[in-house]
């Protein structure tokens, strides 16, 4: 299996693209690196830009094996994480992800997930406290 990923976030920066190569030869070292990210949340640890995909990519493999079709996978991967399992600037970084995911030679399957980890408004909250603050007094 071999999944595409291409990352588009804020307008103002370029889209990056990633390719996991998922083979049964390399599946331990896939199975312990994933270990690791779930070892990190269960932590209280957040999750930088990779691991965040590698979570993402993780779930879709593990997915597609258990038998899980592409629209069951779409609708629960924006549940897998929340902006505070993950470091500031990670859910803006990650606005849209495409995932191109090819079976052997003969199954090619494309998904785009929008948002896929929910945007919080920490930093204009914060700031607007703070002008409320400065016009009251």
């Amino acid at each position: 299996m071999n999944i595409l990923v291409l990352v588009q976030g804020d307008p103002d920066t370029k889209p990056s693209m990633k390719t996991f190569d998922y083979k049964k030869s390399d599946e331990f070292i896939f199975y312990e690196s994933v270990q690791q990210i779930k070892k990190q949340l269960l932590n209280n640890r957040q999750l930088n830009f990779d691991e965040a995909i590698g979570l993402f990519v993780a779930y879709i493999a593990t997915s597609l094996d258990e038998g899980k079709t592409v629209h069951e996978i779409k609708k629960y991967l924006p549940k897998l994480l929340q902006s505070n399992q993950v470091l500031i600037g990670v859910p803006e970084s990650l606005q849209k992800i495409t995932f191109t995911i090819t079976v052997g030679d003969l199954c090619n399957e494309t998904m785009s997930v929008l948002t896929p980890i929910p945007i919080t408004n920490y930093f204009f909250r914060n700031n607007k406290q703070i002008i409320e603050s400065e016009a009251l007094d």
